[in-house]
C-alpha cells in the first residue's frame, strides 16, 4: 500500500491522463471534507458545490504541489478559501475580522438541556476564522501548525484564538 507523499508523486506523474490514482489519493479524505464544509458553510447544498469546486481546483493544481505542508493540510486549505469565495458569492454577513463575540451571541435566556446540541450552536456563532481553527483542530484533527499554514497566521496566533474560543464556550456553557 503506498503511502500518502508516494501517491501524490505518482498522481503528478500520471496527470492529466490517469484520474484512477487521483481518487484513491482523495477518496479517504472525501466525507471529512464534505462534513467541514457543511459545518463551515451551515448549507449542504453550499457544501457540495464546494467540495466539488475544491476537487477541480485540486485536480489542476496538484502538479504544482510541493510538501510545504501536508496534502491534507493543502487541501483544506483549497477548502477554506472555495467557502470563502462562496460566502462572498452569498454576499453573507458572517466574516469577521474582529474579537468582538457580543454582537454573535446566543439569546442568554435560551436554556439548553443538551449540552452538545449547546456548543454546536455557540460555535455556529464564532466568528469564520474562530469557528474553522474548531472544526480543523476537533473535526479534521489538524495540528496548530497546519491550521496556521492553512490561515497564514503564526502558531501562536491560532493558539490564542483558540484559547479565547475555548474560555469563551466555557463561559457560555456554564
Amino acid at each position: 500500500m503506498l503511502n500518502e507523499r508516494q501517491l501524490v508523486v505518482l498522481v503528478q506523474e500520471r496527470l492529466p491522463y490517469d484520474t484512477r490514482l487521483f481518487q484513491q489519493l482523495i477518496t479517504p479524505y472525501l466525507p471529512s471534507l464534505k462534513g467541514y464544509c457543511i459545518k463551515l458553510l451551515n448549507n449542504q447544498s453550499d457544501a457540495e458545490d464546494v467540495v466539488q469546486e475544491t476537487l477541480i481546483k485540486t485536480l489542476k493544481n496538484l502538479k504544482a504541489f510541493k510538501w510545504v505542508v501536508s496534502f491534507r493540510a493543502w487541501l483544506f486549505k483549497i477548502a477554506y478559501n472555495e467557502c470563502i469565495n462562496k460566502i462572498r458569492e452569498r454576499r453573507w454577513d458572517i466574516i469577521e475580522n474582529n474579537e468582538e463575540y457580543i454582537e454573535n451571541l446566543i439569546n442568554e435566556e435560551k436554556d439548553f438541556e443538551d449540552p452538545a446540541y449547546a456548543l454546536s450552536e455557540l460555535i455556529q456563532h464564532l466568528s469564520l476564522i474562530d469557528r474553522n481553527i474548531m472544526l480543523l483542530r476537533y473535526r479534521n484533527e489538524m495540528s496548530f501548525q497546519e491550521i496556521a499554514n492553512i490561515h497564514y497566521l503564526k502558531i501562536s496566533a491560532v493558539k490564542m484564538r483558540h484559547k479565547r474560543v475555548i474560555e469563551f464556550l466555557k463561559e457560555k456553557l456554564k
